[in-house]
């Protein structure tokens, strides 16, 4: 439900809040922010603070959160809880606070002249179609997705290098970020958490919180769901491509 990253970053007032909301999550869905408050005996700044660092843009998205896990499920959410996670970031990515970071994002990509996406296993399949898209688009890009090519862009103009990765802790990954940056490369980060090595590294990152997700049968299969990541990148598409037509007018 809740990432243990996120709550070790609570402080005792917050983390008094997520222990009355984790134990009553119904009587908590009823609440209003200041009945709350009142409640367990804290500022509304505190619970607007709670929310942010649980990955949540503020009250009303925390008790819609709250709503959809306490209801009773249909067998096929039951199989795909990720799907709660898809449409809770849906509604995180049309805020004005991460419409902001994709418009920064698509900007630092159309002032380039090249972009160059960089992903391992199913990064790199999605790093492969985000190339493909953005060509589509009029876009001029290409793809690395194998760890030992050689990053050798210098002396072919501004480039930027949008990154992927779920994790941002992969070692293969780090290495060639670095390099890029070495090559003097403008670095895009797309991430499950900003608080990972790639994101860090990153000039500016764009991450979806999600809940990891593993496979039953293999233990290193990754299943967590990339539909935040395909939606990143076609809007990135989209709002670069509209940048160049705008400068070009």
């Amino acid at each position: 439900m809740f990432q243990p990253e996120q709550i070790s970053k609570l402080n005792d007032l917050e983390t008094l809040v997520f222990d009355f909301i984790i134990k009553s999550p119904e009587q908590v869905q009823q609440m209003t922010i200041r009945d709350l408050a009142n409640h367990v005996h804290v500022s509304t700044s505190t619970i607007v603070r709670l929310c942010t660092k649980l990955g949540f843009e503020g009250w009303a998205d925390l008790k819609f959160y709250l709503k959809n896990q306490t209801r009773e499920k249909t067998p096929e959410e039951q199989h795909y809880d990720n799907m709660l996670e898809f449409n809770m970031f849906l509604r995180r990515m049309n805020t004005d606070a991460y419409q902001s970071r994709l418009n920064k994002a698509a900007q630092m990509i159309s002032e380039a002249d090249y972009t160059v996406f960089l992903g391992l296993g199913t990064s790199g399949s999605l790093s492969d179609y985000a190339t493909k898209y953005f060509v589509n688009t009029g876009l001029r890009s290409f793809v690395i997705t194998d760890p030992f090519q050689a990053i050798q862009v210098k002396g072919i103009g501004n480039i930027v290098a949008v990154i992927l990765s779920v994790s941002g802790e992969t070692e293969q990954v780090v290495n060639k970020e670095l390099e890029f940056k070495a090559s003097g490369a403008k670095i895009i980060s797309i991430t499950n958490h900003e608080d990972c090595t790639v994101a860090k590294l990153a000039d500016h990152q764009l991450s979806y919180h999600l809940i990891n997700e593993w496979s039953k049968q293999y233990p290193l299969g990754n299943l967590t769901t990339q539909l935040p990541v395909l939606a990143i990148l076609e809007i990135l598409a989209h709002k670069s491509i509209d940048y160049l037509v705008n400068k070009d007018k």
